[in-house]
C-alpha cells in the first residue's frame, strides 16, 4: 500500500468523515466521536483512493464478487468493481438489506451474487460486526464462501474477535486510534 495515498485518506477521512460531540451509534452505543466514512465515500478522491487499497489487499483472494450492507457498502462495492474493471479483473458486486424486501422478488440481496464462490464483504466503518455480519451470513445462503471481511475503519469494539470466531479473516484500512487524537481515544 502506498503509504503517501494511505496518508491522503487519512487526512480526507480526519477532514471529512470524523465529527466530535455525543452520539447514538446504530447499536445503540453512545459514543463521543463519529466517523461517517460516507463523506469521504461520495468524494471523488476519497473512493478512488479505499477502492484501490482494498483492490490491493484483495489481490490474493481471488474473490469473484464483493458486497456490503446497503447504504455503508454501496460506494465501496461500486468503486471497487470500476477499479477493477480498469486493473483487466471485473469483479461482480451485491448488496444486501438488513430485511427481506416485502414486494418484488422480496429478495434480502440484490446484484450478482448467484454463482460466485469467493466473495468480499465490505463495509464503511466497523463497529460490533453485525452490518457485516449480515452480509456474510446472506452471501453464505447463496453456499458463496466469505474469504475477507474489509472496512475503512475499525472502530476496535470487538468486531475483530467475532469475525475470528466465525472464520472470516478481517482487514481494515485504519483503526480508530489511527484517526482519534491521543486525548479522546
Amino acid at each position: 500500500m502506498d503509504s503517501a495515498e494511505r496518508d491522503r485518506l487519512r487526512q480526507m477521512l480526519l477532514d471529512r468523515s470524523m465529527r466530535f460531540g455525543e452520539f447514538v451509534l446504530s447499536s445503540g452505543v453512545t459514543s463521543n466521536y463519529y466517523i461517517d466514512v460516507r463523506k469521504t465515500s461520495l468524494h471523488p478522491d476519497g473512493l478512488r483512493l479505499i477502492s484501490k487499497m482494498f483492490y490491493d489487499m484483495l489481490k490474493a483472494d481471488e474473490v469473484t464478487a464483493v458486497g456490503g450492507l446497503t447504504m455503508g457498502a454501496d460506494p465501496l462495492v461500486t468503486g471497487l468493481m470500476l477499479h477493477s474493471v480498469a486493473e483487466g479483473k471485473p469483479l461482480e458486486g451485491f448488496l444486501v438489506r438488513r430485511n427481506t424486501k416485502d414486494h418484488g422478488l422480496r429478495g434480502q440481496v440484490e446484484g450478482n451474487l448467484a454463482g460466485h464462490k469467493r466473495v468480499a464483504i465490505l463495509d464503511d466503518v466497523i463497529t460490533s460486526g453485525e452490518s457485516a455480519l449480515i452480509a456474510a451470513e446472506a452471501a453464505e445462503s447463496y453456499k458463496a464462501e466469505v474469504v475477507r471481511v474489509l472496512t475503512v475503519v475499525d472502530r476496535g469494539q470487538g468486531a475483530s474477535q467475532l469475525f475470528q470466531q466465525r472464520g472470516y479473516p478481517f482487514t481494515a484500512l485504519f483503526s480508530i486510534g489511527e484517526l482519534l487524537p491521543a486525548e479522546r481515544g
